[in-house]
């Protein structure tokens, strides 16, 4: 086999009802020029024998079926990384599935701009009653890496599925590998790594189907706590890095919290309440801080190169909202509380 120019990374664990699917539409590609590696994490359903159907295609170059559970995707990732032999990685996760021309469109960005660390399309979001198209941006749009981790990847994960994404290999050389200590988060600080050697594209195509599940491993590692220890570590190196402005960092803890509070019963069960909200609580409150908490926790919003009056400003009046109110309501509490 000659060298490919994708390396695509399947891995699995317990997708056996969406396999044939997922690699139909891999080997199904109008774009031809890969290899594909299926990473089998000791799944207990019989995908085994799904995979075993599709041995003898030319394009696999590898299939390896763990003996025990790794315990994160991301050790899984890393594993598929070593073998790879293409220009670009493609890691399809396992239930989800591309449309035909999903390769041709994200290579064709990536060899015609050199500059381009990662490109991705938009997604068709499947859940089991419906189909919902997803709209990260309003166009296709090119921009600085970390311009992105600014702008949209500081206060959460917007890269949401890596189904929908193709990088260059040789970036993985020059990242951290930390991102595979995680269990649930190693996605989020995976992009951040890769954001911060060159620029991104989105392509404003639904190429891609990713999934959605009742329960998934996201929800478990949410109500398990698992998910805000992670992003608290991501935080602290956003936030290291001089990524996060001071109002920005209110918008994320009031999220946080927010999500916290969402899944307190959950939390409760696990005995994860008290330390995640902990963790999530700013110390030390001033009465504008409480104030601008208050804002940020009402207010899912994102000014950029404003003065900190404006962003008030802007918050207040924002239509359909009861800010105003709540504001007013706050402060009756805090008479009366003293």
């Amino acid at each position: 086999m000659s060298i490919p120019s994708v390396s695509v990374i399947v891995p699995n664990y317990n997708h056996a009802p969406y396999l044939r699917q997922r690699l139909d539409s891999i080997f199904n590609q109008t774009y031809q020029n890969f290899e594909v590696i299926i990473l089998d994490d000791c799944s207990s359903d019989n995908s085994k024998e799904i995979i075993e159907e599709y041995r003898n295609r030319p394009q696999v170059s590898h299939i390896i079926y763990n003996e025990t559970n790794s315990g994160s995707p991301f050790k899984q990732w890393a594993k598929g990384f070593d073998l790879a032999k293409g220009e670009y990685i493609w890691i399809a996760e396992s239930d989800d599935w591309a449309e035909f021309n999903f390769l041709d469109e994200l290579v064709s960005a990536l060899d015609k701009d050199n500059s381009l660390a990662l490109t991705f399309c938009e997604n068709y979001w499947e859940f089991e009653a419906k189909t919902e198209r997803h709209k990260f941006c309003f166009k296709t749009i090119t921009i600085n890496g970390i311009d992105f981790i600014k702008k949209y990847q500081s206060f959460r994960n917007q890269i949401v599925n890596a189904s929908s994404i193709l990088f260059q290999k040789k970036i993985l050389h020059s990242i951290p590998n930390n991102y595979k200590d995680l269990s649930c988060c190693g996605d989020y600080l995976f992009w951040i790594y890769l954001l911060e050697k060159g620029n991104i594209r989105y392509i404003r195509k639904h190429l891609n189907h990713f999934r959605r599940h009742t329960f998934t491993t996201t929800s478990k590692s949410t109500a398990s706590g698992k998910t805000f220890f992670e992003n608290f570590y991501i935080y602290e190196y956003l936030n290291n890095q001089g990524y996060i402005t001071p109002f920005l960092k209110l918008r994320i803890f009031a999220y946080n919290l927010n999500l916290i509070e969402k899944n307190k019963q959950d939390l409760l069960t696990n005995e994860s309440y008290l330390k995640c909200k902990n963790l999530w609580e700013i110390q030390n409150n001033g009465f504008w801080t409480t104030i601008l908490l208050r804002l940020a926790y009402d207010a899912n919003i994102c000014f950029e190169n404003i003065s900190l009056g404006a962003k008030i400003w802007n918050i207040l009046h924002l239509p359909n909202t009861n800010i105003r109110e709540k504001i007013c309501q706050f402060k009756k509490c805090l008479k009366l509380n003293d």
